[in-house]
């Protein structure tokens, strides 16, 4: 039996890394949220922590970091995570808060000001979790 060994690209460890934040972030924000209230939304500052991922892409050698097929994985990964995002906005802002604050109601601006960190998480996570599956889709298909 041969046993191959797979490297993570730096996309991958791109996406892995992405995850992992968004997880500690809900995990700290849902852990907190029954202790503070409404003041653990301060947890949601953890996502800054996403602002590390140009260390990914750092040349440390001679080899390549990304070729045209990490580029295209990556474009496609942000295609769909904003053509989501946005599908979701839309149904967020026009049917649900209808149906929750009703035709006359104002949307609170806690609730503006959190959509920007919970869109964002949203955002990143779609484009992730495609990196993610196009590299696991590409590995399949190299083996058949």
């Amino acid at each position: 039996l041969t046993q191959e060994t797979t490297v993570m690209t730096a996309m991958q460890k791109f996406a892995w890394f992405n995850l992992s934040v968004i997880a500690i972030t809900l995990v700290v924000v849902g852990s907190l949220f029954p202790l503070l209230g409404y003041r653990a939304m301060g947890g949601l500052g953890f996502l800054g922590l996403i602002g590390l991922t140009p260390w990914f892409f750092f040349r440390s050698s001679e080899k390549v970091l990304t070729d045209e097929r990490d580029q295209l994985i990556q474009w496609r990964s942000w295609i769909l995570a904003y053509s989501l995002f946005w599908l979701m906005l839309v149904l967020l802002a026009v049917v649900f808060s209808a149906l929750i604050y009703g035709q006359d109601g104002a949307v609170p601006v806690t609730v503006v000001q959190l959509s920007v960190a919970w869109c964002f998480m949203f955002v990143y996570a779609v484009a992730s979790v495609a990196i993610l599956v196009q590299y696991a889709k590409g590995a399949k298909d190299a083996h058949e």
